[in-house]
């Protein structure tokens, strides 16, 4: 396919020849890479698949090259840990009359852009999830305080009321209440490379794959495993990745005399890390918090449920009862699900039923459909007024639409923005719309001008429930003048 983002961006076009720049800390090839490495290099792949210019500007790892083309666009690096964010900076403001457009996303501390790009360049920040607590437990006292404000009392001085794209509706509800930024808010979802299906163990095996870090809370993990083994004595325990934690949780399960129904198996290549996760009976994380949970999402492809803590971006990845279970905040409570879900999954007709819950989940997000969502929020920046009147008011709130499937095809979609969402399947009679920023009464408003009859009573409008946000692939065509025109 020529544009592979059309479907899901009929205004690609716009985008075609401009030059985006993706700020990130880490690329694929730093030894630390993680989940917003791969977010980051999906959606430039896509981006640059689509006929967008990318540039990715990174720290550079010992032996990396400053600069290479990759499939993702080209790869700029510099820097380490810290001095990443001043060379971003210096290579933003050297090459700023060539940029059209900055996603800068924020691991923590942002890159803080907007001071040196042009004021008219759209620059949207990207948060995965927010760090406020996360500081403490991995900076001195001082460097803790510090990195607090510059996340949130930084971040407000700096990108005042632009435009904010995060991966979940608690990341969202975190951006709101610990950062307080103003602007609007919009969601762009992970995608996954689906995991193939392989035979499941003999056993009853559980699969978590994590980064080995105080925050994942592995431990809980280990201690639910050993109070499980009363009620189910053959159950494993396989943890899949690394990092500073390793050595003290290996010293934990020798603690607690879990012998050889643990294995540590470090970081594993893709395709036996996928085949592992695959002959799962269930995957579990205990983590403090997540910003979605894509390795959890990775093993719902395979079928396999997952239980998690219900904390921030977990409960937006985990569809309780369906895809898996969402337990309290309690280590207490851990075993007691663990020991319920393998009960479930041991009857193979519930297991069967459960893994195709997964697959229709998580068969809603692709990567395709993130790196639209993003370019209808650059685009929406790009047209957003400097400065706006006095009293606009930013609102989360989301309407939901159904309606006759002809109906949405009369509209005149003029009348919609470029991150409203559509959800239209070609076998079915009706669509859906997710219109951003109204309640009931607006959205009744939004149809009207877009030529819609809301007295017909196959026109049904609501307020969207936190369930309602996630999964919208397309967004309409707006037919609204380039972005680019002079203002």
């Amino acid at each position: 396919m020529r544009d592979p983002l059309a479907p899901l961006f009929p205004d690609i076009g716009l985008w075609q020849g401009r030059h985006v720049v993706l700020c990130n800390w880490r690329d694929g090839r730093h030894p630390a890479a993680g989940g917003a490495e791969l977010y980051c290099e999906q959606v430039a792949r896509r981006l640059s698949l689509a006929g967008v210019r990318v540039t990715y500007l990174t720290a550079r790892p010992r032996g990396a090259p400053r600069s290479e083309t990759t499939g993702h666009g080209r790869v700029v690096r510099g820097g380490g840990r810290y001095t990443v964010y001043l060379f971003v900076l210096l290579w933003l403001a050297l090459h700023r009359r060539g940029i059209d457009a900055v996603v800068d996303s924020q691991n923590g501390l942002p890159f803080f852009a907007p001071l040196a790009v042009s004021r008219r360049t759209p620059v949207v920040l990207l948060v995965h999830h927010v760090h406020q607590q996360q500081f403490g437990l991995l900076l001195p006292p001082p460097l803790a305080a510090l990195g607090r404000w510059l996340e949130a009392a930084g971040s407000r001085l700096v990108y005042g009321g632009r435009t904010v794209c995060t991966v979940s509706p608690s990341s969202r509800a975190q951006i709101r209440g610990d950062l307080g930024l103003r602007g609007p808010v919009h969601l762009a979802p992970p995608g996954l490379t689906p995991v193939a299906p392989a035979p499941r163990a003999d056993r009853p095996r559980i699969v978590c794959v994590s980064r080995m870090s105080r925050q994942k809370r592995l431990d809980h993990l280990l201690e639910a495993l050993a109070e499980l083994r009363d009620e189910v004595p053959d159950a494993e325990l396989h943890l899949v990745g690394d990092g500073e934690e390793r050595h003290r949780l290996v010293r934990v399960a020798d603690r607690l005399g879990l012998g050889d129904a643990v294995v540590f198996h470090g970081r594993l290549p893709a395709a036996r890390r996928d085949a592992l996760v695959a002959s799962a009976w269930i995957t579990a994380l205990p983590s403090a918090r997540e910003g979605w949970g894509l390795s959890v999402m990775e093993a719902a492809s395979a079928g396999v449920p997952a239980v998690a803590y219900d904390v921030p971006g977990l409960r937006d990845a985990i569809r309780h009862g369906e895809t898996g279970w969402l337990v309290p905040e309690d280590r207490g409570h851990l075993a007691p699900v663990l020991a319920h879900a393998l009960r479930v999954v041991a009857d193979p007709v519930r297991a069967a039923l459960l893994a195709a819950r997964c697959r229709a989940w998580v068969g809603r997000f692709t990567w395709n459909a993130t790196a639209g969502h993003l370019l209808a929020a650059l685009t929406a920046e790009r047209a957003r007024p400097r400065s706006p009147r006095a009293g606009t008011a930013v609102t989360d709130t989301c309407a939901v639409v159904g309606l006759p499937r002809a109906a949405l095809r009369r509209a005149r979609t003029e009348a919609l923005r470029v991150t409203d969402l559509v959800d239209a399947p070609p076998d079915a009679d009706r669509a859906g719309l997710l219109l951003a920023g109204v309640d009931e009464s607006a959205a009744r408003d939004v149809l009207e001008r877009a030529g819609v009859d809301t007295s017909d009573p196959r026109v049904t409008v609501r307020l969207a429930r936190h369930g309602d946000l996630l999964g919208w692939q397309c967004h309409p065509r707006v037919h609204t003048a380039s972005p680019w025109a002079a203002r």
